[in-house]
């Protein structure tokens, strides 16, 4: 490659050379790669002083004649060699070229006495001024940008003729063979732009920044690296490059590719196992497990949980306790067998076992909270993802059972452990979860608040994570809707519905999004939208029994708020559970000692039938009052058991009651933010805001006033259902009743009356309408909008 240089030769190095020549140290060392001109400065150095070079692999011995300037070009091919003692005290000035992988014996030594200085390649590369000096001052700043003062490549650039690939050979062979395996990734990183650090390119040599091999580099890299990575030796000490670089990913797979699974499974414990997915998101705890062979998953604790986790981030429970029991059997799913058991299961297994319960179709007792707790024990306090995790679990054992004020005491301790450990998608659980809750207390101002903190922590995450902001998108659409705004809601469920009911899936989100999704859409679209809405996850989560029941409920609502009261009675009797219409209608005090969720979901249904069919039944108002003061009721529940209330007390011609209620009730609305309990009680507010002995009474305070003009503004009416048709109660009641199919004899014993008296009601009703029979009323019903 002589005539490479034929142009960098001529440029004279004079401010290099009196550098070498007038250093202090007797010593210098010319320490770079290939391609850096280091012979060429000997050869002008030998010229200047009249002396001759030593091109040996060993240093001169006394036999050996020597000038009084010793100058000495170590053969690249030299692996190491010892430069003698005597040199630092000599006097004489030595100068030594060699390549980085020669290692030199007494250099350090030397360099910490100051007897040598060295000179690496930032030094020896072309100056701006050297190359103003022979290419003038136009062409210098483009020829530094293109090589980066690398004199081999200031010679290339002077050839008329530039072979791409013998330039990706000499840089694989001379010069990237000689970097170190952390240098070499580093360099690899670079050339990848999108992944590399922001501090991996300062730190890349200047020279090797150079835009005229840029192409070359990479591929040179790609094949340097490519052939390291042949070499099972030489494997590990790449991995723990590439986690130096924060690349753990790629850290764990180069030890997978080479077949060094012992070696990356315990990378991947070490990394948080499990938790892989909180740090570095799906994608890369789905490439990692990908790369373990599948007898793992029977063998190895950490790489079974983590493939557990992963299936109940996808929203399958039912694989991931596959998983468990193919690898410990069926006792494995037996939460209170591995929570007692600590002989058989380790700590980090029953804890990985509790957080399973989140997703899973298991009753909640006290016996579970309790052994639980007891884990928390058998952590340090330091282990900040494990307790954390606890605490998230037992969490959404307080959500179900409606106990939010020690819920939001855990949270607040979950939150902390995850934000020491670190981890901002688990604190955007938490914030999450925090959010839900006080939606579901009917408090939207410390939804917003907890909201806006969730949105904050998940733009902390490092990563893409579509299905959290997923999440996120509900949790802000839903809060919008409390404030009267259901466009954000409607957007959310005609985009992103589909891709949110196939991911990760718990109960206490479910029955968030049953709420909101299906009273969104059957108070903006249709009860037919609605219906599908619940029909799509009905069929999505036919498996878990309390989801089945949270459906079951919604749709009923639906259905009555569709005013097809029937259809809602009949779907309830269905539902196969203690607390059925027989058991509510006998009940009073037992209202108030209700704790199961889905239990007092059906009595809360149940009861809203009743108070509609039978208001003026015999100890209704203190039913009602008993399920008001029941603790595990949601601030939802309660908001709407006040409008009850104040149905039935108007019912009973007591407005003084019915007045105080209602004014409460939206003061309280107003104080809390919401405005969507009150929206899905239209059936009821039509009638008693309709009456304006009531709606002038709230007129008088500003904060009714605002609640009962934001109702109307999300569409309810100022008269009643049948008043606008100059039906009476009693008339739209029967026309309800018939619509939905029933005759004169159930008609009549519904409402207490006698047949002779519904043939009398009916006929009253088919002259107003204009009809003669049942068949043409009901047509009318329908277009007249009194039935859905």
């Amino acid at each position: 490659m002589a005539d490479t240089f034929h142009k960098a030769i001529d440029i004279w190095r004079d401010e290099l050379l009196r550098r070498i020549v007038t250093a202090s140290e007797p010593i210098v060392v010319l320490d770079a790669v290939a391609g850096m001109g280091k012979s060429t400065l000997l050869s002008q150095l030998a010229s200047h002083l009249q002396c001759r070079i030593w091109r040996s692999a060993r240093p001169p011995g006394e036999e050996d004649t020597c000038d009084d300037v010793l100058l000495w070009d170590v053969p690249t091919d030299t692996q190491e060699v010892e430069m003698p003692a005597i040199w630092q005290d000599e006097g004489r000035r030595v100068v030594i070229a060699k390549r980085p992988r020669t290692r030199l014996f007494g250099l350090d030594r030397a360099i910490a006495y100051g007897k040598a200085l060295c000179l690496g390649a930032a030094d020896i590369c072309f100056s701006r001024g050297e190359l103003e000096a022979s290419y003038g001052r136009t062409e210098a700043p483009r020829l530094l940008t293109e090589t980066g003062g690398w004199p081999f490549l200031v010679g290339l650039h002077s050839r008329s003729s530039r072979d791409e690939a013998t330039l990706t050979r000499f840089l694989a062979n001379d010069v990237l063979n000689e970097t170190a395996d952390f240098e070499l990734v580093q360099l690899s990183l670079a050339q990848q732009a999108a992944r590399s650090p922001a501090k991996g390119k300062e730190a890349v040599p200047v020279y090797l920044q150079a835009s005229r091999i840029a192409g070359a580099l990479a591929a040179a890299v790609d094949m340097v690296l490519a052939g390291r990575l042949g070499d099972s030796a030489r494997v590990p000490a790449i991995s723990t490059a590439y986690a130096a670089h924060g690349m753990q990913t790629e850290a764990i797979l180069v030890l997978q590719r080479a077949g060094l699974h012992e070696l990356a499974v315990r990378a991947f414990v070490a990394n948080f196992g499990r938790y892989y997915i909180f740090f570095h998101g799906s994608e890369a705890f789905d490439r990692v497990l990908a790369g373990f062979p599948a007898e793992l998953a029977t063998q190895h604790e950490g790489i079974v949980t983590a493939l557990a986790m992963q299936a109940l981030k996808r929203g399958e429970v039912l694989r991931a306790q596959r998983l468990l029991a193919d690898c410990y059997g069926s006792r494995a799913n037996n939460v209170l067998k591995v929570l007692s058991d600590r002989a058989a299961f380790s700590a980090a297994f029953r804890s990985f076992r509790l957080v399973m319960l989140i997703y899973e179709d298991v009753v909640l007792g006290d016996d579970l909270l309790e052994q639980s707790t007891t884990l928390l024990s058998e952590f340090p306090l330091d282990a900040d993802l494990e307790r954390g995790s606890i605490y998230n679990s037992i969490l959404e054992f307080y959500i179900r059972r409606r106990r939010f004020a020690v819920a939001q005491d855990i949270a607040d301790r979950a939150l902390f452990h995850y934000e020491r450990a670190g981890v901002p998608l688990l604190c955007f659980y938490i914030n999450l979860h925090q959010a839900m809750m006080h939606l579901m207390s009917g408090d939207a101002v410390r939804a917003r608040k907890n909201s806006t903190d969730a949105a904050e922590q998940l733009s902390r995450v490092p990563f893409d994570s579509p299905m959290d902001a997923r999440l996120l998108a509900l949790l802000q659409a839903c809060v919008e809707y409390e404030d009267g705004k259901p466009e954000p809601l409607a957007r959310f469920l005609t985009s992103e519905m589909d891709d949110f009911s196939h991911g990760e899936i718990w109960p206490s989100l479910i029955e968030f999004a049953l709420q909101y999704g299906s009273q969104a859409l059957s108070e903006h679209f249709s009860m037919i939208a609605a219906r599908g809405f619940l029909d799509r996850w009905r069929a999505y989560q036919v498996y878990n029994r309390q989801f089945r029941l949270m459906i079951e409920v919604r749709d009923a609502v639906i259905l009555q708020n569709g005013n097809r009261w029937q259809e809602a009675a009949e779907k309830l009797a269905a539902v196969q559970a203690r607390i059925n219409r027989t058991w509510v209608e006998a009940a009073v005090d037992e209202l108030t000692r209700l704790q199961d969720r889905d239990e007092i979901a059906l009595a809360v249904v149940w009861l809203r039938h009743i108070v509609f069919e039978m208001p003026g039944r015999v100890h209704l108002d203190r039913q009602l009052a008993a399920l008001a003061s029941n603790l595990n009721l949601t601030g939802r529940q309660r908001l709407c058991i006040e409008v009850w209330q104040a149905y039935v007390a108007r019912r009973r011609h007591n407005l003084t009651s019915a007045r105080a209620i209602l004014q409460k009730t939206f003061e309280n609305a107003a104080r809390l933010g919401t405005i969507a309990p009150l929206s899905e009680e239209r059936q009821f507010l039509r009638e008693l805001t309709g009456d304006r002995r009531i709606s002038d009474f709230l007129q008088t305070t500003p904060t009714s006033q605002q609640i009962l003009r934001r109702l109307r503004d999300t569409g309810l009416p100022n008269t009643t259902l049948g008043e606008k048709n100059g039906l009476t109660r009693r008339e739209t009641r029967l026309l309800l009743m018939i619509a939905e199919g029933a005759s004169n004899k159930f008609i009549a014993h519904a409402l207490g009356l006698s047949e002779a008296t519904v043939k009398f009601h009916l006929g009253n009703l088919y002259r107003k309408l204009g009809c003669s029979r049942r068949r043409e009323a009901i047509i009318a019903a329908k277009a007249l909008g009194v039935i859905s």
